[in-house]
C-alpha cells in the first residue's frame, strides 16, 4: 500500500461544510404550508426479464418501466422510508402536489442493502432484517401511480462493503480503517471491484423496476485527515483526474450498453471550475457517459461571499440559474458542444431543507423556476429526513416571482 498525500487538503474542512453527503445532518426546521430531450432514453414503455436465478421469486416474469417524464419533478426518500407503513400517503403527497418522480436510496446510511437482492453476490452486504420486504411491491405501487423511479446507488462511501473488504479500503498509516469527519469509511477508486459492485447493483435495480440509476460519491474523500490516507491501490503516478475520469467512463458505459438510463450526482462547484478540487471530480469527465448529470447546488451549501452574496441560502434562483448556466458555458467553451445541447441534460439537486434560511414556497419555486430557465429538464428535492412541504409543485398559476 502506497500513502499518497493531498496538496488541496487544507481546504478540505471548507468542502465538507459545502457538499459532503448532500445536507449537513443538522435538523432542519420545517413547517408544512398548506397551499426534454435525452441522449439515449427511449420515451417508450420497455421492459426487461427477471434474472434466472430469481425463479423461485413469487415476481412478474416482466417487468414495465415507466416513460422519462418530459420534466422531472421529484423528490428522494432514504432507504427506509418505502418500508413504512407511511408508503401510501408519500405516494399519494407526490400525486397530490405535482411531482412524477422519486429517488430512493438502495444502501442504509452504513452501506447495507435495504432490501432482499437477487443477484446471490450482493447477498453479503444485505442488512439481516432489510427494511424492505417487498421490494417490487413498493416499485409497482409507484408505477401504477405513472411515477418515475430512479435508485441512488452511493459508492465510495461504504461502511459494510468497507468492513467486509478492508482490502479495497482506505487505511491509515498504522493499518486501522481510515474515516472521514463524520466517520465514515471509504473505498478506493482505483480498485475495479468496488466499481464491479456498484454495477452489479445497479443492473440488479434496473432488472427489479427501477426505471433509472443514480451513482453518487463517486469521487476521493474530500474531508478529515487526508494527509493520513494510505490507498490501497492508487499511488498517485496516475492523477485522481484520470482515475475518476476511467470510472466514470466505465460506469456510464456500462450501463449504456445494458440499455439502463443513467446518470451522476455531482458537487455543485465542478459547473464552476475545470478544477478537481483533489477529490478527481468534473463535469468535463462524468457528462458524456451519462444521460443525466445531477449538480447538488443547494444555496445555504455555497460560502459567504459567493458572487458577492453574504449569505447565498437568500438568492436561490440566482445561485440555482447561475451555476447551471456556468456548467453549459463550461462545457461549450472546453468541447465546443452546444448549450441548448448540453442543458437539458442537466437535473439539479435543490434545496429542500431549512440551513442558512427558512426554505418555504417562495424559495423552493425560485429555483424550480431557475432550473426551468436554464433549460434543465427537471430537478430534485433533497430533504434527509424526507420531510417536504406542501404545494403546486408543477408551478401552475404562479405568478412573477420574487427571486431572492
Amino acid at each position: 500500500m502506497v500513502p499518497v498525500f493531498c496538496f488541496y487538503s487544507v481546504i478540505g474542512v471548507f468542502f465538507w461544510f459545502m457538499f459532503e453527503s448532500h445536507e449537513p445532518k443538522i435538523i432542519p426546521v420545517i413547517a408544512q404550508e398548506t397551499s426534454a430531450q435525452t441522449k439515449s432514453l427511449d420515451p417508450s414503455i420497455s421492459t426487461v426479464s427477471i434474472p434466472e436465478d430469481a425463479s423461485d421469486k413469487k415476481i412478474k416474469d416482466e417487468i414495465i418501466h415507466i416513460p422519462l417524464p418530459d420534466e422531472v419533478r421529484g423528490l428522494y426518500w432514504n432507504a427506509a422510508t418505502p418500508g413504512t407503513s407511511t408508503l401510501s400517503d408519500r405516494i399519494d403527497f407526490l400525486t397530490n402536489h405535482g411531482l412524477n418522480t422519486i429517488v430512493i436510496d438502495l444502501k442504509m446510511d452504513n452501506g447495507e442493502l435495504a432490501f432482499v437482492p437477487l443477484d446471490s453476490t450482493l447477498t453479503l452486504y444485505t442488512q439481516s432484517h432489510p427494511s424492505v420486504e417487498n421490494i417490487e411491491q413498493v416499485l409497482t405501487s409507484l408505477a401504477e401511480k405513472n411515477i418515475y423511479r430512479i435508485a441512488r446507488i452511493p459508492i465510495m462511501r461504504d461502511n459494510t462493503y468497507a468492513r467486509k473488504h478492508p482490502e479495497y479500503t482506505l487505511k491509515y498509516f498504522n493499518g486501522s480503517l481510515w474515516q472521514d469527519r463524520i466517520g465514515s469509511l471509504w473505498l478506493d477508486p482505483a480498485v475495479p471491484q468496488v466499481s464491479e459492485y456498484a454495477i452489479a447493483l445497479a443492473k440488479e435495480a434496473y432488472a427489479r423496476g427501477f426505471d433509472e440509476v443514480q451513482f453518487d460519491y463517486v469521487r476521493f474523500p474530500s474531508d478529515g485527515s487526508v494527509l493520513s490516507i494510505v490507498y490501497p491501490v492508487y499511488d498517485g503516478i496516475r492523477s485522481k483526474v484520470e482515475v475518476m475520469a476511467d470510472l466514470f467512463a466505465h460506469l456510464g458505459n456500462t450501463m449504456q450498453e445494458a440499455k439502463i438510463p443513467v446518470s451522476f450526482d455531482l458537487f455543485g462547484m465542478t459547473f464552476w471550475s475545470t478544477n478537481d478540487y483533489n477529490i478527481g471530480q468534473r463535469l468535463l469527465d462524468a457528462y458524456p457517459h451519462a444521460d443525466f448529470v445531477s449538480p447538488m447546488v443547494y444555496p445555504s451549501h455555497y460560502p459567504a461571499g459567493f458572487r458577492g452574496y453574504a449569505n447565498p441560502a437568500l438568492y436561490p434562483y440566482d445561485i440555482v440559474k447561475s451555476s447551471l448556466d456556468k456548467g453549459a458555458e463550461q462545457l461549450f467553451t472546453e468541447t465546443g458542444m452546444k448549450e441548448e445541447e448540453t442543458r437539458v441534460h442537466f437535473r439539479p439537486w435543490i434545496q429542500a431543507f431549512d440551513i442558512g434560511a427558512v426554505y418555504g414556497s417562495d424559495r423552493l419555486t425560485a429555483q424550480i423556476q431557475a432550473a426551468r430557465d436554464a433549460g434543465a429538464s427537471g430537478w430534485i428535492l433533497w430533504n434527509a429526513r424526507n420531510m417536504y412541504r406542501s404545494m403546486d409543485y408543477t408551478l401552475s398559476g404562479e405568478g412573477d416571482l420574487n427571486r431572492e
